[in-house]
């Protein structure tokens, strides 16, 4: 994928869109894919998928609050984990969809066949 395959699929998320704020930083994207690979495995919880994180650009108790505020508004879902005192995570089926759509579009950008790209520099595609 070429820098302007990834600017076209960025640029072509909703702001509104349930996705969007974990796009506001690497580590909440790390966590999003991080909880969608263990979709609600009983070992995990809240702050396990914290301590996984590689990139660590947020302090653990933001991202704490993050998810708490993604359970809150239904973005994310808790399940029943292997200890009573844990909630293990799962994405909303509504997150689940758009981040499939999202990668797929990725997977999938296609530019339009010109010779001058510049020309498509400030169209919305």
């Amino acid at each position: 994928m070429t820098i302007t395959d990834e600017l076209i699929v960025l640029r072509g998320i909703d702001t509104k869109s349930v996705l969007f704020p974990f796009m506001k930083s690497i580590s909440k994207w790390e966590l999003l894919l991080t909880i969608a690979e263990l979709d609600g495995n009983p070992d995990y919880g809240i702050w396990n998928y914290i301590d996984m994180l590689h990139t660590r650009t947020e302090n653990p108790m933001t991202m704490y609050t993050f998810v708490k505020s993604k359970i809150e508004e239904g973005s994310l879902t808790t399940t029943k984990s292997e200890k009573k005192s844990r909630k293990s995570l799962m994405l909303s089926p509504e997150l689940a969809e758009e981040l499939a759509h999202f990668l797929e579009t990725r997977g999938k950008t296609v530019l339009p066949e010109v010779t001058n790209i510049s020309a498509f520099a400030n169209v919305d595609l």
